[in-house]
């Protein structure tokens, strides 16, 4: 639009993914206690969108995008009715990854990414039981939807500006919703070395049901117990999070004044994940523990993130 001052995308994708890998049991009278088979159905459906400004600031060309992206996925069928030596098998959902007090489980009516936690008890108004005494109690093999770790939207901001051989760029990055679980801060909290079991001491306790425990060590034995496993629903945190993805500052220099073989060169200063402006969580929701589907959204002593500084030198011939 205008001279291509304003450039518009919009890109609909709605794909369907077909006949999965399952492994169920089969009966024991048989020679074999598992096969695999194929089976179900995902649905992804998302949608991204950008905004490109192109316009002069006086003697300094801007450039300014912005990129929207958003996906939906969903479960629709899993196994049903599969029919093996004579024997009928349903599967309606399978726990596909996590660890001890955290699940990733995949079951139909769902979506790719769903997370379960187990919980402390609760009393008959849906609070957290505390005895007279001041303890808590763990309800461990009671497993809620705690969310997806997937984001309900990302969004990003890059802008440039050019002005005689001089050029600066930076883009800043926003990964909103999603939950994770640290089991990292669990173990921290376990042992008493985290700044929450510092603050909980310098306050006189711990905060339940929005009044103060006095039993600190007692509270975090059992809801962050590294022997017989954290309480996953108190180390839940959102994944939202807001950052200096990137900078970048360069000249052109005019190097054709004293060497005309050579077209052109630049040289330009490049950091990347430079400052972290809004997170909750304890750790980078943008890094994972392992490489695997059902990591996401799971700390458990991951690489903490890195900001990266360097150079770039452009040689044009």
């Amino acid at each position: 639009m205008w001279g291509n001052k304003i450039l518009i995308g919009a890109t609909y994708y709605n794909s369907r993914t077909l006949n999965q890998i399952f492994q169920p049991s089969i009966s024991s009278t048989s020679t074999k206690t598992s096969m695999y088979v194929n089976g179900g159905r995902v649905d992804n459906k998302g949608v991204e969108l950008s905004l490109e400004v192109n316009q002069k600031l006086g003697p300094v060309d801007w450039q300014s995008n912005v990129v929207y992206s958003r996906n939906r996925n969903k479960i629709v069928r899993m196994l049903h009715d599969y029919e093996i030596n004579g024997e009928r098998i349903t599967q309606d959902s399978m726990v596909m990854g996590g660890t001890t007090g955290v699940k990733m489980v995949v079951r139909e009516g769902g979506r790719m990414g769903d997370l379960y936690v187990n919980t402390l008890k609760t009393d008959d108004h849906g609070y957290i039981w505390v005895s007279p005494a001041g303890d808590v109690a763990t309800d461990p093999n009671n497993f809620i939807y705690a969310g997806n770790t997937n984001p309900s939207y990302t969004l990003s901001w890059r802008n440039n500006f050019n002005w005689k051989g001089f050029s600066l760029g930076f883009m800043f990055n926003a990964r909103v919703g999603g939950v994770g679980v640290s089991l990292t801060q669990a173990a921290m909290d376990y042992y008493g070395v985290s700044a929450v079991t510092a603050e909980a001491r310098d306050n006189g306790g711990v905060l339940v049901n929005g009044q103060r425990v006095g039993k600190i060590q007692a509270y975090y034995e059992k809801t962050a117990n590294m022997g017989e496993g954290a309480i996953g629903s108190c180390y839940v945190y959102s994944m939202t999070n807001v950052r200096l993805g990137e900078l970048t500052f360069g000249y052109d220099v005019p190097v054709q004044k004293w060497c005309k073989w050579i077209k052109g060169l630049n040289v330009s200063f490049i950091g990347r994940n430079l400052l972290m402006l809004y997170c909750k969580a304890p750790f980078d929701p943008e890094l994972v523990s392992g490489a695997g589907t059902y990591s996401s959204g799971i700390d458990y002593f991951q690489q903490p993130s890195l900001r990266n500084l360097g150079f770039s030198v452009k040689v044009t011939f």
